[in-house]
């Protein structure tokens, strides 16, 4: 009697030493080293963070002494204004200048409170708001480098020159190697967490 021979297509033992059959969902990427454990913030950002709370409060400070209590310039300004008005379109002066002081106190405070979100996401690790606080700054030099060229040093400038130096600071402290190391891995985790499933 003569025994079956086996056809090339009947079906084969699995190989033991092949790759294990595919069965389910594919498995969640590995997750990289640094993904676990916060995040170790350098010196530099923690220095480059203080010194721009110092430049907001210098700044808020010097406008309310210079600018806001000072209501004699306040008045002189207001009544330039509107010395070219007819006079039944003017204004009472001291009203206007008291409305002009809560306008402007309101737009100090909107502006630190601004500066102070801008150095918390920056502490935190955003990088747009160390580009923000980088602008801010350069905006400032800028400023005061033509309020000298305009009115020589004044004694007003002080506080403009305070606010610009510690501006300057954060900002030699922001872009320092360490920094800039950890803004880079701060936005590599927030990428690698928006891959994940």
């Amino acid at each position: 009697m003569n025994e079956p021979v086996s056809q090339p297509n009947d079906e084969l033992p699995p190989d033991p030493f092949g790759p294990a059959p595919m069965s389910g969902p594919m498995p969640p990427p590995m997750p990289q080293p640094g993904d676990h454990g916060p995040l170790t913030r350098p010196k530099g950002v923690e220095s480059a963070f203080h010194a721009v709370l110092a430049s907001a409060a210098i700044s808020a400070i010097g406008t309310v002494v210079t600018v806001l209590l000072d209501r004699g310039m306040l008045t002189r300004l207001i009544t330039d204004m509107m010395a070219d008005l007819p006079a039944d379109q003017r204004m009472s002066v001291p009203a206007t200048v008291s409305g002009f002081q809560v306008i402007l106190g309101f737009s100090i405070a909107l502006f630190a409170g601004l500066l102070l979100l801008f150095a918390y996401k920056m502490r935190t690790g955003r990088n747009w708001a160390r580009v923000l606080l980088t602008v801010y700054t350069a905006f400032g030099v800028w400023t005061f480098l033509t309020a000298m060229a305009s009115s020589g040093a004044e004694l007003e400038l002080m506080w403009s020159l305070a606010e610009v130096a510690f501006g300057v600071t954060a900002v030699v402290y922001m872009f320092r190697p360490e920094s800039t190391r950890y803004f880079t891995e701060y936005k590599q985790r927030r990428l690698r967490s928006r891959l994940r499933p």
